[in-house]
């Protein structure tokens, strides 16, 4: 059925969600209509309701009250995929161990010939630039490589109507240019695209409309006024008087599934009080960098020191934290209070100096209100914001970040960045923080490296 260019592919009207047991709906009386061949941008304030808006427009709407109509063209109701959505978290949406197998999942459900499925997948990985062979592990990629086979997985199936959440947090700058390719591509055979997005400059030149939900519920026209990337007025810190070293590294290098190296001759020094970013593309390293320092990973040749011994887990209980990329994975307790008391508990702390440090956090990263929410009913950006509460808490000597603005709005990156550079500089505290946005500049950190070409050099 072929569609009509005129027409909407689809209509919303009067929608209203609100999740179980909120005091308040989340989406207010929202109408709009997407057209076929046109870019639209959805923003607003971290936990404003973006998610969920996509998740009920791609008919995968969670568990709450719900109203309002959604209408879809004929068309675009009887096509196989008539949306497809790629959460901000890839890892709640891979299903398959290989890349293959992901991005075929689709097709074999839509019954087609298995002869015909290789050469679609691979025009689809190549679409979203993602060199890799069908059989390599999907466990091996780094989270903006998952977020391009889950766009892969959807463009295989043909989808009408594409919507992405926060690619940016997840797409480096090269991945967010060969995007910005697929999407303008996607718009000339007549595709719609819905992007939920804080930092949407590199995409600037496909967006044809924006939106925003203005925190109270309600969907109102958008303009995009500047960039979201936050910002301060710190001057270069100085490495004086920063002697004592924490984090000593020499020759490391790492295997990956192929066997090749993935980094190799890497050193580095890190002193107490001093904060150091990693930049680098997607799949460079950084994450893996970052396990092999606390000895979640052990790497295939070199040396780690850390606070005077080696990198062993139950030894830094308490004197170091790890935020981890993906939140979601470090979040097991039932409400954001007991999540941030979990780990002082285990340091066996007096309930007065614990309930004074989650007080502390809590009302540092503003998020007082979610104190007995469930961290697994939150947006990916609030997560983040527990998840880094959380290991903060402690009050570690050494503090590794990865990518810890991922999912955060402007004001929310500039309030988290702020309380982190004046905890280091009160409490001493180093800090290693992973970004894929080398191109940023980062006036707070003492010094800048970046991996690339498998090795880690001065930016």
């Amino acid at each position: 059925m072929q569609l009509d260019e005129q027409a909407p592919l689809l209509r919303m009207r009067k929608a209203s969600f609100r999740y179980p047991d909120a005091a308040e709906q989340v989406l207010k009386d929202v109408d709009l209509e997407i057209a076929p061949g046109c870019c639209y941008c959805l923003t607003g304030p971290t936990g404003s309701g973006k998610t969920t808006l996509a998740r009920i427009l791609s008919g995968l709407a969670p568990d709450g009250d719900g109203g309002g109509e959604l209408e879809f063209a004929p068309a675009v109701a009887s096509a196989a995929m008539p949306v497809g959505l790629v959460l901000q978290d890839p890892d709640v949406q891979l299903l398959a161990s290989t890349v293959g197998a992901e991005v075929a999942f689709g097709l074999e459900n839509l019954g087609v010939e298995p002869a015909a499925m290789p050469e679609r997948v691979s025009a689809a990985l190549t679409a979203v630039g993602l060199a890799k062979a069908h059989d390599f592990p999907v466990d091996k990629l780094s989270m903006g490589q998952k977020y391009r086979v889950l766009i892969a997985a959807h463009l295989v199936m043909e989808a009408r109507l594409l919507i992405l959440d926060e690619p940016g947090a997840q797409l480096d700058p090269e991945g967010l240019l060969q995007l910005r390719g697929l999407l303008e591509r996607l718009k000339a055979a007549g595709i719609a695209v819905l992007l939920c997005e804080h930092r949407p400059e590199p995409l600037l030149a496909v967006i044809d409309e924006f939106w925003q939900l203005t925190g109270d519920g309600r969907l109102q026209p958008g303009r995009w006024t500047g960039t979201a990337v936050p910002s301060g007025s710190w001057s270069v810190p100085s490495c004086a008087g920063l002697s004592e070293a924490l984090l000593h590294a020499e020759d490391l290098a790492f295997q990956g599934a192929d066997g090749q190296d993935v980094w190799s001759g890497v050193g580095l020094e890190l002193r107490r009080g001093e904060r150091m970013v990693v930049t680098g593309l997607n799949g460079t390293g950084k994450t893996t960098l970052l396990r092999c320092l606390l000895g979640f990973l052990a790497p295939s040749g070199g040396q780690v020191s850390i606070l005077d011994g080696l990198p062993e887990p139950g030894r830094l209980r308490g004197r170091v934290g790890l935020l981890f990329q993906n939140p979601q994975s470090q979040l097991f307790e039932n409400t954001v209070r007991e999540e941030i008391s979990f780990a002082l508990k285990r340091l066996g702390l007096a309930r007065s100096t614990i309930a004074e440090r989650v007080s502390q956090v809590l009302q540092g990263f503003g998020i007082e209100d979610l104190a007995e929410a469930s961290p697994h009913k939150l947006s990916y950006g609030q997560k983040h914001l527990v998840a880094l509460a959380a290991v903060l808490a402690p009050g570690p000597e050494l503090l590794l970040l990865d990518d810890p603005l991922a999912g955060l709005d402007g004001y929310r990156s500039q309030e988290v960045l702020e309380l982190l550079v004046r905890w280091s500089d009160h409490h001493n505290m180093a800090l290693i923080w992973t970004s894929h946005e080398p191109d940023l500049e980062y006036p707070w950190a003492h010094r800048v490296l970046r991996l690339e070409g498998g090795r880690l050099v001065a930016a």
